[in-house]
């Protein structure tokens, strides 16, 4: 009976684990430390321009660990100092916000489709937490190509946008 149960139990993992290809998380070309070389927005005419909201100066840093887990924080240098460290004023705060974009959480690779998805669990915005972000991967030696579907912007600008990151180093 024992032996039944074994074999069972090792045919039912084969059955799960064998056949299409699943996301993965480890093994995988992203896994490192990346830093934003630029942004590329397309505008319906054909030329590229810059991210609205982070500017043609934009900065960041991305990482995927073996573990499936993942972060990046994205800013615009140029945002303006609180004028009152202690008491900046509305539109201070609304400027620093708009200009910084973050989160965390887990992700998963699906090679063969030739993307990635993130599962946000810490955020900036709180209604990015849970959420599924799909990014199309580009990966050529050390420079990754992320794109993530057309999105409105914080400005309301309709984006369709890819960041360019250059790899800082493996993880």
């Amino acid at each position: 009976m024992k032996r039944a149960i074994v074999l069972a139990a090792c045919c039912c993992l084969v059955a799960l684990t064998s056949g299409s290809e699943g996301p993965s998380t480890g093994n995988n070309n992203l896994v490192g430390l990346w830093k934003l070389v630029r942004i590329e927005v397309r505008r319906p005419g054909g030329q590229i321009t810059t991210d609205p909201d982070l500017g043609p100066h934009a900065m960041g840093y991305i990482y995927y660990d073996a573990t499936g887990h993942m972060g990046v924080q994205l800013m615009n240098p140029d945002r303006p100092n609180w004028k009152d460290e202690d008491h900046p004023t509305s539109d201070e705060v609304v400027a620093a916000v708009v200009g910084y974009g973050a989160y965390s959480g887990t992700y998963e690779v699906h090679e063969r489709e030739g993307y990635a998805v993130h599962h946000p669990q810490l955020s900036l915005d709180p209604n990015e937490v849970g959420q599924e972000f799909r990014r199309r991967i580009e990966l050529k030696d050390d420079e990754l190509r992320l794109t993530p579907p057309p999105y409105k912007s914080w400005k309301g600008e309709m984006v369709d946008e890819t960041l360019v990151w250059e790899r800082v180093r493996p993880l």
